[in-house]
């Protein structure tokens, strides 16, 4: 029975609505490239609240504070009467504390973000690559494009978890985006190809 449905044998109406819905997915995919290519910087760096905080030269404010304040001493509520100077040992421990707050807490964003794609991908996989199963392309060449897509998909979920901490998190993404948008690519451009398709053709 499967094998003899493809998508050359839809009425017109159901091929207005696959066309419609794989052009849709179509451009979810390419917005969603032209995002991550404007965030990678290469077309220019794009100013975020984050880059802008890891770039600050706390360095600079934290000696203007110490000149400034060399003879005023906070009040020390628990022992009244005595006070204790702010001295730069103090400074470096509330900066190394406040990075390594940063580290884990960047490290669960990646976590989340990373949960965010894999969830949008899968959706994606399954989305497309059902109406793809109903191609006239061949059994052998559908499973080598579910696999590609499948294993990019994964690859690019694994390398987001590893943003900006190491450099081969970024291979990762790219390793697994390449693979992933030509795979989508094809079963568009075939799913298309099959919808111009009249019965029996």
């Amino acid at each position: 029975m499967w094998e003899d449905f493809n998508l050359t044998k839809l009425p017109p109406y159901g091929k207005v609505f696959v066309g419609l819905f794989v052009a849709l997915m179509l451009a979810v995919t390419l917005w969603a490239t032209t995002l991550a290519l404007l965030e990678s910087g290469l077309f220019g760096e794009v100013d975020t609240s984050d880059k802008a905080q890891q770039q600050y030269d706390y360095t600079s404010d934290i000696d203007a504070i110490a000149s400034d304040s060399l003879a005023v001493t906070p009040p020390d509520w628990v022992d009244s009467g005595q006070q204790e100077p702010i001295t730069g040992d103090d400074l470096d421990k509330f900066s190394t504390d406040s990075k390594s707050d940063w580290g884990l807490s960047k490290w669960v964003d990646n976590l989340k973000l990373s949960h965010v794609h894999l969830n949008g991908h899968t959706a994606l996989f399954f989305a497309l690559g059902l109406v793809f199963m109903f191609s006239t392309v061949s059994a052998k060449k559908k499973k080598i494009v579910y696999w590609i897509f499948a294993i990019g998909i994964i690859l690019h979920a694994i390398g987001l978890i590893g943003l900006d901490y190491s450099i081969y998190a970024g291979i990762l993404i790219f390793i697994g985006g390449v693979p992933l948008l030509a795979s989508i690519l094809y079963m568009v451009f075939k799913i298309f190809g099959d919808l111009r398709k009249k019965v029996g053709v």
